[in-house]
């Protein structure tokens, strides 16, 4: 049979990171020790009391479908928390649960975006995003942000790539990959762009509490005008370690809010019932056990910039957010050892993971392709070991002249 695929499957990109995930699966398989610095979820359980809350719904029942846009006791809980936590004030008609944060991200795109519109995103950027974009039948249009900033973005350089066909703003507070945080003064800025120019803006805020400085404010609690235009997005996996549970919301603009609904209603439904029972007791925590969490990613933190820094040709932007480090390896380019030479991120990468083991994510994958990703979400001794064996890695790699400067 000759399979004829839709046009729209096929201007999805496959996976960059495909070939590299293959390898590292082969390898755990076969026995062979790992140190994995590319895993996006907290390496701590999912706290006590959610988990009861979880098999609570189980033991009571709480097991059939509920309406598409989630149960009014999680939407409700949903509300409180941000009006709690951020200053937001919303009704439950207009905030909709959905099967992760990834889910609300493209339901939103799918909402509001028509073909050929163009959404900025500010890189480097999470990898899924140019694809959903691309998947809504819009362009993304990146916007360069500066390693020597730690990854600020320009507003000037923002606005600057506005165009007739511009429709949204897409923004990821704290960023994944770089750890980026932006202030309450640089995101009224961007808000204000939005206003004069009549864009959307998506604001992905999933990353919220992993925020190791000041707290930095919802871009939609800065003005009523710019809350008019935001559609925010959060869920449980990051705060709660509820990864594997699924649940993600978003709020916004009831009209906004009603679409995303109907579109969720003909692909996956509700999300699991189970998991929005938990969600209300994880939405109800005042922050005892994010504190925990929080708390031990910033000691690592800290320890990883300590060492990247202090490795040989390598260097890495600070990083206030999220549980990442986006570390440069430019430096190593052109490097050769006994099997090969290091041409790009997915080199390097794949030279950690054939020496010793140590698995990182190629920069390609975020827009960068001179950095690698190190996730921090793991235990401060693997991230000991790991330090070690990067630096005996790369002490055997002959770096070209001009790299030693």
């Amino acid at each position: 049979m000759n399979y004829q695929l839709s046009h729209r499957a096929r201007t999805l990109n496959p996976y960059i990171g495909a070939e590299l995930r293959d390898k590292v699966e082969t390898l755990r398989r076969s026995g062979r020790k790992l140190i994995a610095l590319n895993v996006g979820e907290p390496d701590f359980p999912t706290p006590v009391h959610i988990a009861h809350a979880g098999v609570e719904a189980i033991i009571k029942g709480v097991t059939k479908y509920t309406p598409v846009q989630g149960t009014h006791d999680v939407r409700q809980a949903v509300c409180d928390k941000l009006k709690r936590d951020n200053d937001l004030s919303y009704s439950p008609e207009e905030v909709v649960i959905t099967t992760g944060a990834k889910q609300a991200v493209a339901n939103a795109l799918l909402s509001i975006c028509n073909e050929g519109d163009e959404v900025l995103l500010p890189i480097p950027c999470w990898g899924s995003y140019p694809e959903m974009i691309a998947y809504a039948g819009a362009v993304p249009v990146f916007v360069e942000t500066e390693p020597e900033q730690d990854f600020q973005l320009n507003v000037e350089r923002l606005a600057s790539k506005i165009t007739s066909k511009t429709r949204a703003i897409l923004l990821t507070n704290p960023n994944n990959p770089t750890g980026a945080v932006l202030d309450r003064e640089t995101l009224y800025a961007i808000g204000m762009i939005a206003v004069r120019h009549d864009l959307y803006i998506i604001a992905d805020e999933i990353y919220e509490y992993l925020n190791y400085g000041e707290k930095v404010p919802s871009i939609a609690a800065l003005s009523e005008e710019i809350k008019a235009r935001t559609i925010t997005i959060n869920g449980l996996s990051k705060a709660y370690a509820m990864t594997g549970w699924r649940i993600g919301y978003a709020c916004g603009p009831l009209p906004v809010i009603r679409v995303m609904t109907v579109i969720q209603s003909y692909t996956t439904s509700n999300p699991s019932s189970i998991g929005q029972y938990a969600a209300i007791a994880a939405l109800k925590d005042e922050g005892d056990s994010v504190n925990e969490m929080t708390k031990s990613f910033d000691e690592r933190r800290q320890y990883l910039i300590r060492e990247i820094q202090s490795i040989r040709g390598l260097s890495c932007p600070n990083a206030r957010g999220a549980f990442y480090l986006m570390v440069d390896v430019s430096r190593y380019f052109g490097s050769v050892y006994e099997e090969g030479t290091i041409a790009d991120s997915k080199d390097f990468a794949e030279y950690l993971l054939d020496q010793v083991g140590v698995v990182v994510t190629p920069g390609d994958m975020f827009q960068a392709p001179q950095f690698v990703r190190l996730s921090y979400a793991t235990s401060l001794a693997q991230l000991q070991e790991a330090v070690a064996l990067i630096r005996a890695a790369l002490s055997l790699l002959k770096m070209r002249a001009e790299n030693l400067k």
